[in-house]
């Protein structure tokens, strides 16, 4: 028996192949765009899921609190020594990582032998309790005692295979930024994909005290007021451990060490597992990008069902007589029913198959594809039972979802009727359901339709806005040793290279997303302001080289160290000043120094749009001008850095040169936006090519109920456009309708997007009106065959169809 159900249903599919295509495309698109989610969600939801003990590792963390509460990930240096002496019974680990480059070379006796350049967060200096913390396989070493001395490292398989390669590492040396000698103690297995934890060189934490003159990048590793936003504290508590008991702890330990300044400070305790989709805590995926992704994947499995639906009850009328022959000759309801089920699992299970092999060919390229390495997994395991259960799942669902009802429709015909070939269209749910199908389609597709476009309109206005100054034709070097060279002479001699009209040294650019926060004193104020000041320290080019605007006062003077600032109109507002000029000539203290105020400057974004412009303080400071700022007014710009890459090596032999260019470092800030953007494009063009496939089997079904009142119509003088009117009054009138539930819901859920950006657009009825035009236009062109078609049949054919 259910060897027949398999082979009618194939030769009914056969008979039918443009149904059986029509269906089977539109399935596995969405199957495969269903997988493709399932993957991101899965790997997004994974991260350092893999430490046995991640349910009771908890980070501490800074709130600050003044007028208002930000919050960093960092804790001040100072904070594992508090953490041991208040904790004693819990595992605690400081973890900072210093770089997100760096110069890593083989020493041979003092002899550089090889010189690396590292990209990205991989290198840490971590205390041995760490490893106690997080799980790390050691090929070689002891965890215990590899990182308990100073001027020790820990390399990962592959850093170790790169570097050394067969060879055994243990006891050679690695230069660091050409300053410290360490010595390998160690080799763990490479970090996984999934993991905000993508570590391969681990540094002894002693090494930061043993070398006072490396730069920690902090105030201080014995200093409580300064916060580096790299400087992370873990702690490992047990089973039984009661959270709020161990958060009042903290707020012990946070009066006892801050002083004073406690009220300015909290360190609440999160669990670190929330950490990568945590918004307070800017996690590299949030948690709505997971829900979103999560609605379009449950979006385009609807859609394609319902276009399924569509297809099959568009169907149900030519096969009418089939089943009554069925019932004539003893089949039942039930085996009607299963009948169809058959046929919908074999087009399900088509669809699965080459949904699943699509998405095999696009997943390992999404990542180069969207520009965001470490979104989706590289490689998919076929052991893997979770993705065989979901697939499982998945058709079963489809199956259920897109046959139970046209299979019920079917099995329900009456064989007399059947046979007599008078079914009729109200029978099997008629064109009324197959409008509410499509209006259902068209308020997803109009849904999505209205998410790219405000978030298209939102990236671009955050890409193309001013953010206070020009940014184009700014490029950035590095100084790996401002105190050591001369900079008014390096400067000088880039001011005679073609092409270079200006250049600053400075440690940050103004817009960027790593800043240093210090407290300030102002005037003769008793006590520091109940909030932190950006600092920039720079040179007196800063500002012409930058484009910054004076509102009032004048440069601070040439020095290498602090003599005076300037502040933007943020800091004279925190300040309570009514007027820039009233900040002129009055003091702050910042770093311990106290300088007048020389100038006051137009505010410019200092971070992202993401967020309010904050308070900024610049000043001189020579040996922490790490970049240096070239303004470029040229359009031969290749052989302009070619010859800065050359005078770069003459001052810095030892060094690998790199550059960058502002624009393209602020457009970085938008990266998670503009990855989303190129989802959600894509989604929405897959769920209007299967909206239109459903639009395709409601015009063609409508044509053929329609065949003898098209005739009638053209006897009676009907031109063309007139019976073309009738299929798109029709249409028109279902995207009104999905057009009028869609608005709102997408008005509504993008609102709320949008709260999470501090400068954004509006959602005016321009982007509406261009949402349901979109929708017009290719609804026009997907109905406009088959309703030529129809209109153009003669007459005297269609009179006679019936």
């Amino acid at each position: 028996m259910l060897k027949n159900y398999f082979t009618v249903a194939w030769r009914n599919l056969m008979r039918n192949s443009l149904y059986a295509s029509l269906n089977v495309a539109g399935l596995s698109i969405g199957l495969a765009c269903a997988l493709i989610v399932f993957w991101f969600i899965r790997f997004q939801t994974s991260f350092d899921q893999s430490h046995k003990n991640i349910d009771h590792i908890y980070q501490i963390t800074t709130g600050f609190h003044s007028d208002g509460t930000g919050y960093s990930r960092g804790v001040p240096a100072p904070m594992w020594k508090a953490t041991q002496a208040e904790f004693p019974q819990y595992k605690s680990s400081m973890v900072f990582e210093k770089y997100n480059a760096f110069l890593a070379a083989l020493d041979n006796s003092g002899k550089v032998v090889k010189k690396f350049k590292e990209e990205g967060p991989t290198l840490a200096f971590v205390q041995p309790e760490y490893f106690s913390i997080f799980d790390s396989h050691w090929q070689i070493g002891d965890p215990r005692h590899a990182l308990s001395k100073p001027n020790t490292i820990v390399l990962s398989e592959k850093m170790a295979q790169k570097y050394f390669g067969k060879e055994n590492p243990i006891g050679k040396s690695i230069r660091l930024e050409n300053e410290l000698n360490l010595e390998v103690t160690g080799i763990v297995d490479n970090a996984p994909e999934n993991t905000d934890l993508p570590y391969a060189f681990f540094v002894s934490f002693q090494t930061l005290a043993a070398n006072p003159k490396f730069d920690y990048g902090g105030s201080g590793l014995d200093n409580w007021s300064g916060v580096n936003s790299n400087t992370y504290c873990f702690l490992l508590l047990p089973e039984n451990a009661d959270i709020k008991s161990v958060q009042k702890q903290m707020l012990a330990l946070n009066k006892k060490y801050h002083g004073n300044d406690y009220k300015f400070y909290s360190h609440p305790l999160t669990a670190y597992s929330e950490m990568h989709h945590s918004e307070t805590y800017d996690g590299a995926m949030p948690m709505k990008w997971i829900w979103i992704m999560s609605v379009i994947g449950a979006f385009l499995i609807v859609t394609a069902c319902f276009n399924f639906i569509n297809m099959a009850t568009a169907q149900a009328l030519r096969r009418s007589k089939e089943i009554g022959v069925r019932k004539a000759v003893g089949g039942t309801k039930s085996q009607v029913f299963i009948q169809f089920m058959t046929e919908t699992a074999l087009i399900t299970f088509a669809a699965l198959v080459i949904g699943f092999l699509l998405a095999l060919l696009v997943v390992p390229n999404i990542n180069n594809w969207l520009d965001q390495p470490g979104t989706w997994p590289v490689n998919i395991h076929w052991g893997d039972s979770l993705l065989w259960t979901f697939m499982a799942a998945l058709f079963v669902v489809v199956v259920l979802l897109a046959g139970s009802y046209p299979g019920g429709i079917l099995a329900g015909f009456r064989p007399v009727l059947a046979l007599k070939g008078s079914v009729s269209t109200r029978q099997i749910g008629g064109i009324s359901l197959r409008r509410g199908l499509i209006i259902f389609q068209f308020v997803l597709i109009q849904l999505l339709v209205i998410c790219t476009l405000v978030v298209n309109n939102q990236v671009d206005f955050m890409l193309s806005k001013s953010v206070g100054y020009e940014t184009k034709g700014v490029a950035e070097v590095q100084i790996p040793t401002p105190a050591k060279i001369n900079q008014s002479t390096f400067r000088q001699r880039l001011l005679e290279i073609p092409g270079i009209s200006d250049a600053s040294f400075c440690l940050f650019l103004p817009t960027t997303n790593s800043n240093n926060n210090s407290n300030v004193r102002f005037d003769t104020r008793q006590k520091d302001e109940l909030w932190s000041m950006n600092t920039k320290n720079a040179d007196d080019n800063y500002v012409e080289t930058f484009g910054l605007q004076y509102v009032a006062g004048k440069n601070i003077p040439k020095s290498d160290t602090i003599r005076g600032f300037l502040i933007n109109e943020k800091a004279v507002e925190r300040l309570g000043l009514k007027d820039p000029n009233q900040a002129i000539g009055k003091n702050l203290k910042i770093w311990g120094v106290t300088a007048p105020i020389y100038g006051v400057l137009k505010n410019w974004n200092n971070t992202s749009f993401k967020s309010d412009i904050n308070p900024i303080a610049i000043f001189s400071y020579k040996d922490y001008n790490y970049r240096c700022a070239i303004k470029l007014n040229t359009a031969n710009l290749n052989k302009t850095m070619k010859s800065v890459e050359k005078l770069w090596n003459e001052y810095f032999p030892d060094y690998l040169y790199e550059q960058s260019f502002l624009d393209e470092s602020i457009a970085k800030s938008y990266a998670l936006e503009n990855m989303m953007l190129k989802l959600i494009r894509i989604f929405s063009f897959i769920a209007i090519f299967i909206g239109c496939l459903g639009l395709y089997g409601l015009v063609k079904f409508m044509a053929s109920q329609k065949t003898k009142e098209i005739g009638v119509r053209k006897v009676l003088g009907a031109s063309i456009i007139n019976i073309i009117g009738l299929f798109g009054k029709e249409i028109s009138l279902l995207i009104g309708v999905a057009f009028v539930i869609a608005a709102p819901l997408g008005w509504y859920v993008m609102q709320g997007w949008l709260e999470d950006y501090e400068y954004r657009i509006p959602i005016d009825a321009k982007i509406m009106i261009l949402a349901v035009t979109i929708t017009f236009i290719v609804a026009a062109i997907t109905a406009g065959y088959e309703s030529i078609k129809a209109a153009l049949v003669n007459p005297v054919k269609s009179l006679k169809s019936e």
